[in-house]
This record gives C-alpha cells, structure tokens and sequence, in this order.
C-alpha cells in the first residue's frame, strides 16, 4: 500500500511538474522546444500527459515491486 501512494504522489508531482513548465513557457519564462505543436489541441496534449503518467507509474512499480506480506 505504501508503494502504491508513493507511486501516486510521484505521478501526480510529474503531472504538475509538467503543467507548470508548460504554463511558464507560455509565459516565456522558461526555455522551451521549438517544434510545431500548435495544432495539437489541449484534450490530446492532457491524455499525452496522463499516458507519461502511467510509464512513469509502471515502471516504478516494475522497479521497486510492492512487499509480499506472509499470510
């Protein structure tokens, strides 16, 4: 369990990291890529941002697996 809400927390911090830095670059306070994605519409670059999340997720989890407790 402690694995899964750490998982979460660095998931959602990734999130947010993101969004942040998008935010900051369209206010041109940060560096940004210089590629045309413009016309990428904003449900798409969100559902991009949510699949990053879980490979981020997935592979902690593959990384650090949860505990087995005995039963």
């Amino acid at each position: 369990m402690r694995s899964l809400v750490t998982g979460a927390i660095i998931g959602i911090l990734l999130v947010v990291f993101v969004f942040a830095w998008i935010y900051l670059a369209s206010q041109g306070r940060v560096p940004v890529i210089q590629a045309p994605l413009e016309w990428v519409s904003i449900p798409v670059r969100i559902v991009a941002l949510l699949i990053l999340a879980a490979i981020v997720g997935v592979v902690y989890f593959a990384m650090f697996p949860a505990r087995k407790r005995p039963s």
